[in-house]
């Protein structure tokens, strides 16, 4: 009679059931696996054998065949070798004369994952909290888990947890049902002391209230924000000045995130992440590190930015193929991965930031030095980043050496009064009540604000997009200024926001 073990493996960022049905009977000595292992799982057999010799557990000279039901999908990953021992002991025990070690039957119920050492230890695994997520429909209340990931596994609803160490303590847990004690609990997230401070660095910049005014509107409507200034001006400072005073994510969104990481294998151990991730892949990545793929599908760096930002340094670095990848995630919040053996789609909803030189050599309208490019080289320069990508940017920021320029023009001189309250305001406190005025009730669009924008929309050449997403700017700057309905003013304001480009013949930013 063949034993019954539930367990599960990860399939991108999700988990699959899998019973693990184990046989031991009489024929020449051998451990088979079945039911479409790869190569890391049929590798198990020598794991599971040496831990359970290394543990002390005795196993007939037999044959043992194991499947792994369902047995037409292909099973990856070293999750499954728990629940192997623990099936392979379990038959033994059946057979008597001292093999295997005696266990409650009730407990076999439980839900096994784990990978095991050739000595017995039980090795964290990746991807546990969403297969626990996706387990839940199997009925096991008990699961059996890594003790170094207990603190994400608790993160799964509807399981009692039983943390071991090693194969000798899950076979301890089946004889006498006495629980391991639990490692203590992960250290409380951060509070926000340094959400404060990164909105204190971020007001104090002397000379760039236009650059200053931007991240802000970006950090409330978490709008796309391209940053084109010579070397040296705090472009990648500013932005990752943006990702410190976001607000931590919501719990929904907190456990989603925390799923995808845990899949990747990037999970940071200490329970739910709650800040938003930032990710800022090098200029050198390759089409499936930024979008995901593999023969695992795995997911790349727009899913693992999810629910935060996405930072390109040095855009016009990465090659254009691998930027227009954007374009998909941008719109729908999420990447469809196809390949030969099938296909996957994983969220991919962030906040992309970018900086960039305005041209190749960095000093095109520079103070400091002049610009030793050529024409043709500045509008090549300017063409590696493609009129569909720079449409799905809301804000375009010229930063200066010294004094933010916007579009060549100080708009902080025309709402002084404005730059001054937002100076001496508590810089987190404005901006949790603009982000909550924008979900709860985000402001509309006054009658006057829509004809002054559809009379500006020819002239500037916008497209429909470009439309949609100077609404969502004025949005957030009624938001900020406390008003029900956006207004003409502010229908300005995010019209020169989207006029980042004045000329591409010209190629000048």
């Amino acid at each position: 009679m063949a034993t019954r073990i539930k367990t599960g493996v990860l399939q991108g960022i999700q988990g699959l059931a899998v019973v693990a049905e184990v046989d031991l009977s009489r024929g020449l000595p051998g451990f088979h696996l079945v039911g479409l292992p790869n190569t890391e799982v049929r590798e198990s057999r020598d794991r599971v054998l040496a831990a359970l010799r290394n543990s002390g557990v005795k196993i007939p000279p037999a044959r043992i065949t194991v499947n792994l039901a369902p047995a037409g999908v292909r099973k990856e990953g070293a999750s499954c070798d728990l629940a192997l021992a623990v099936g392979v002991v379990a038959a033994a025990a059946r057979k008597g004369r001292g093999f295997g070690r005696p266990v409650d039957a009730g407990r076999l119920d439980a839900l096994f994952l784990g990978e095991l050492s050739l000595f017995g230890q039980v090795r964290p695994l990746r991807g546990l909290l969403p297969i626990l997520l996706s387990l839940r429909g199997m009925g096991s209340r008990v699961a059996v888990v890594p003790r170094e990931q207990y603190a994400e596994a608790a993160l799964a609803p509807g399981y009692d947890l039983v943390p071991v160490q090693s194969l000798s303590e899950a076979l301890e847990w089946l004889q006498r049902g006495e629980l391991p004690t639990p490692p203590p609990g992960p250290s409380t997230g951060p509070d926000g002391a340094d959400r404060a401070q990164a909105a204190e660095m971020l007001g104090d910049l002397d000379g760039q209230a236009l650059v200053r005014k931007a991240a802000v509107v970006a950090a409330v409507g978490r709008h796309n924000l391209l940053l084109v200034g010579p070397p040296g001006t705090g472009k990648t400072r500013l932005a990752r000045l943006l990702a410190r005073i976001q607000p931590d994510l919501e719990q929904e969104m907190a456990l989603e995130v925390t799923r995808i990481h845990s899949a990747a294998g990037r999970s940071p151990g200490c329970g739910l992440m709650v800040r938003p991730p930032l990710r800022a892949p090098h200029h050198t990545t390759t089409r499936a590190g930024l979008a995901g793929g593999g023969t695992r599908l795995d997911p790349g760096e727009v899913t693992l930015a999810h629910g935060g930002i996405l930072f390109l340094d040095e855009l016009t670095e990465f090659r254009p193929g691998v930027l227009e990848i954007l374009r998909e995630p941008l719109e729908e919040g999420r990447i469809s991965l196809v390949r030969a053996g099938g296909g996957r789609s994983y969220p991919a909803s962030f906040q992309l930031v970018a900086a960039m030189n305005p041209c190749h050599c960095g000093y095109l309208g520079s103070g400091l030095r002049p610009c030793r490019c050529t024409h043709a080289e500045r509008l090549r320069h300017r063409s590696r980043i493609s009129g569909p990508l720079l449409d799905r940017f809301d804000l375009f920021v010229e930063m200066g050496e010294w004094e933010g320029r916007f579009l060549g023009r100080s708009r902080g001189e025309q709402h002084p009064e404005r730059e001054a309250d937002w100076r001496r305001r508590p810089h987190t406190d404005h901006l949790t009540a603009a982000r909550d005025r924008l979900r709860l009730s985000p402001p509309g669009i006054s009658e006057a604000a829509v004809s002054l924008l559809e009379e500006m929309r020819r002239p500037l050449g916008l497209s429909l997009r470009g439309v949609v997403r100077c609404q969502r700017i004025a949005s957030t700057l009624a938001a900020l200024d406390g008003v029900g309905r956006a207004l003409p003013g502010h229908i300005r304001e995010a019209l020169e926001f989207r006029r980042g480009i004045l000329d591409p013949a010209a190629g000048q930013f």
